[in-house]
């Protein structure tokens, strides 16, 4: 995370700013004691949006759920693949 004092923060606003949008997890600003982050609108939306979600009490059940029925699908298909013969991949291909 790159970090900068407050005083460079105020010399050098325009790059400061301009850095803050390419740095993902912001730019740490410190002031004495204490230290404050720069992030994009973008970035913050993010933030907000993952806040949001992981207030969801049933989101992790879901998740879990999803993953288990992802994985028993490949699996399936998986099987289905290997029972084809070799004329009826190639057939699946056109």
């Amino acid at each position: 995370m790159y970090r900068v004092t407050a005083e460079y923060a105020k010399n050098n606003f325009d790059e400061v700013i301009n850095r803050a949008n390419t740095e993902a997890s912001g730019i740490v600003i410190v002031r004495e004691n204490p230290s404050f982050i720069l992030i994009s609108q973008e970035e913050l939306n993010a933030w907000m949006e993952t806040s949001e979600l992981l207030e969801d009490p049933n989101l992790l059940s879901d998740i879990s759920s999803a993953r288990a029925e992802y994985i028993w699908f490949s699996k399936k298909a998986k099987k289905d693949i290997e029972q084809l013969t070799a004329q009826q991949k190639i057939e699946m291909l056109h």
